[in-house]
């Protein structure tokens, strides 16, 4: 029994939650060196941006769907995926009113790991 082989675009998306994994301990002993708060302030935050990007992952794989039912499940999902985050970030400004900086930074992990893996297709593996 032969497996399936991997998807490519999963490979992409695999590295990406583990460049969210590696800026996040690297930004967090980075804001620790101002200050402890800081630090679990961009780790709460940091965490609430990997928890949208796998909820981002696992809703979008589960909208490639034939079944127009199942993509309307999966689109009102969506709505709730959002209103999960604003709520985690609303939690972390109320506790933490004086550290913006470490959450803005914190929830911009998704993005930079993104940009991340960009570099790494231009100049890595993925430029042969």
């Amino acid at each position: 029994m032969a497996l399936a082989a991997e998807d490519p675009g999963s490979t992409h998306l695999t590295r990406i939650a583990w460049g969210q994994v590696g800026l996040l301990l690297v930004g967090a002993a980075g804001w620790a060196l101002r200050s402890r708060r800081a630090a679990l302030v961009f780790v709460l935050a940091g965490l609430a941006s990997m928890v949208f990007w796998h909820l981002h992952r696992w809703i979008v794989a589960g909208m490639l769907t034939p079944s127009v039912r199942r993509r309307w499940v999966f689109g009102m999902l969506i709505v709730v995926k959002l209103a999960l985050i604003a709520f985690m970030l609303h939690g972390i400004m109320d506790c933490f009113p004086t550290e913006v900086l470490p959450t803005v930074t914190g929830i911009l992990l998704f993005s930079a790991s993104i940009l991340l893996e960009a570099v790494f297709l231009l100049f890595g593996a993925g430029s042969r």
